[in-house]
């Protein structure tokens, strides 16, 4: 869901991404610029603790974050699934980057 890389991102990715990764922070990209996407359409973005509790952050139009719903770990095998799925079709950030960077 990247598309073109507007300036900001290709400095999110340059520097951020790359710096934490010499750290060891492991990044994958789930590229659909010319693929179907595997995810639900309004599925958004997450956090997944500890594979069991999901939490999906709400943003207002502008993009302000404004907070996320925490919920009941009865429901985190539906995110560890769309996690895993996401995995399965993503590529490391290294080998997307090296093709992506310029």
């Amino acid at each position: 869901m990247l598309g073109p890389l507007t300036p900001y991102l290709r400095f999110e990715l340059g520097w951020g991404y790359v710096t934490n990764a010499t750290a060891g922070e492991e990044f994958y990209i789930l590229d659909v610029t010319d693929q179907p996407n595997p995810l639900p359409p309004d599925l958004g973005d997450l956090w997944l603790f500890d594979s069991t509790t999901a939490a999906p952050m709400r943003y207002s139009d502008g993009g302000r974050f404004l907070g996320a719903e925490v919920l009941p770990d009865e429901r985190g095998p539906e995110f560890v699934a769309y996690r895993d799925t996401a995995l399965a079709h993503a590529e490391p950030f290294k080998d997307w980057w090296a093709t992506h960077a310029e």
